[in-house]
């Protein structure tokens, strides 16, 4: 089965793709796709999950009906979670058109429904997207708004994702450090696990080794004690990696977390629509199949979600405002260097030339990137639909500048040829596959 032969993902998609939250001074705004924090996002199917475990978080805002087909799940008490980073919808069906055995992949993970598209956050990048995933909250509220992240504590633009400044050659978690920052305390809200443990919901995860002991798990993971914290040292061997957690857990009340961060690693090294992506999502979805088919690791109370952080897409334009003359003015008025995206950027524009970074916009860029005033996207719900956290109006700025699909705002290093962040459909629609164990 394909997404274009189901009738229910096109009426899904269809709806995504009406859902406009705010009015975009562009001719190619209809190319653009907004979060559907209304019941078609990954915000909704974590707060979904929390339901079906009998500990919903504050405000739930749950995925809508539609996307079970013609029944909820009910009875659930082991909910299986697998995020494969960078995997986009737009790109797994038409790899599934044309790839057989990535098709009967798909159907098996999928019961035989075949995928669905849900959309991720804005921006849709993997720091933001998986700090929803391990807090149930948007980054309006979380105030993680990007890959790099002015922090007004500390008058400097970071990466959160290393918890390092952004300029220099500063080491990972040198913010923790040097700078003092803890990691324990910088979201201001919740981890996810936290509360499920209030509701005495334990919760397991599955991670590179090499991230244990990062301050950016410490950040996300609180509430996962070491013992419930499984890892893997490479791609293979975290099949068999699985496959344990999940006999460990079988049977169990609990909530467990898979992240695997292959398709967007190897789509970043050689291309969202290269050979090399296709068959790492071909055999990432095969090998998963094979262990979600064991019936050893069944207990007919268990509901195994695949689906995504966000998607990628090839963005071989580069606008070079600090060097171009075209660029000059815009330059000219801003404060500092864009933050947040390559693909969906912040700009902190000098008293008095909003006018100017406007006009520089208009004239030289129209037709690739337009712009969105940043207090007015942020209460449209463009970053979430929650009470934004104080920092975050400071974190992005007084424009956002928003790529068309194919150009970003930054130079593409050489190991970073697909992208993500932005708001195309490559970018933002990622798939929703589940099955009952």
């Amino acid at each position: 089965m394909t997404a274009e032969s189901s009738p229910l993902a096109a009426a899904i998609e269809a709806r995504i793709r009406a859902n406009r939250l705010i009015e975009v001074p562009a001719a190619w705004a209809d190319e653009l796709v907004f979060p559907h924090y209304g019941g078609l996002s990954i915000l909704n199917l974590i707060h979904t999950v929390a339901g079906m475990l009998g500990a919903p978080l504050p405000h739930s805002r749950l995925l809508d009906d539609a996307v079970w087909g013609e029944r909820v799940p009910e009875g659930i008490d082991r909910v299986v979670v697998i995020i494969v980073d960078g995997l986009a919808y737009r790109w797994l069906t038409r790899y599934m058109a044309a790839d057989p055995i990535l098709a009967a992949s798909v159907e098996a993970l999928s019961g035989g429904r075949g995928p669905l598209p849900l959309t991720s956050v804005v921006p849709s990048t993997t720091a933001t997207a998986l700090t929803t995933f391990w807090t149930g909250v948007s980054a309006a509220a979380h105030g993680l708004t990007g890959f790099t992240v002015y922090l007004r504590s500390l008058d400097m633009l970071t990466i959160p994702l290393f918890f390092r400044p952004c300029m220099g050659t500063l080491p990972r978690d040198s913010l923790v450090r040097d700078f003092g920052v803890n990691p324990m305390t910088f979201l201001p809200v919740q981890g996810f696990a936290e509360h499920l443990a209030a509701h005495g919901v334990p919760t397991y995860a599955l991670v590179r080794g090499e991230y244990i002991g990062s301050a950016l798990t410490a950040m996300l993971q609180r509430g996962v004690p070491e013992e419930r914290c499984y890892t893997h040292t490479a791609h293979f061997d975290e099949w068999p990696r699985l496959r344990r957690l999940l006999a460990d857990t079988r049977g169990k009340r609990c909530y467990v977390n898979v992240y695997l961060p292959g398709v967007d690693t190897v789509s970043h090294a050689y291309g969202a629509d290269s050979l090399e992506a296709a068959y790492t999502i071909r055999r990432e979805l095969a090998e998963l199949a094979e262990v979600l088919a064991d019936d050893r690791l069944h207990d007919d109370r268990t509901l195994a979600i695949l689906t995504a952080d966000h998607g990628q897409c090839n963005a071989p334009d580069w606008i070079d405002i600090y060097q171009s003359p075209p660029g000059a003015p815009l330059a000219d008025s801003l404060r500092g260097r864009l933050s947040g995206e390559a693909r969906l950027a912040y700009a902190f524009v000098r008293d008095g030339q909003r006018g100017a970074v406007i006009d520089a916009l208009e004239t030289h860029f129209r037709e690739r990137v337009t712009w969105l005033d940043s207090a007015a996207a942020l209460r449209a719900g463009l970053l979430g639909p929650e009470p934004p956290y104080v920092e975050t109006a400071h974190r992005i700025g007084d424009l956002i500048l928003i790529p068309r699909l194919g150009t970003r705002l930054e130079p593409p290093p050489k190991n970073l040829l697909s992208v993500h962040g932005g708001l195309s459909d490559q970018e933002m629609l990622v798939p929703f596959l589940w099955r009952r164990l």
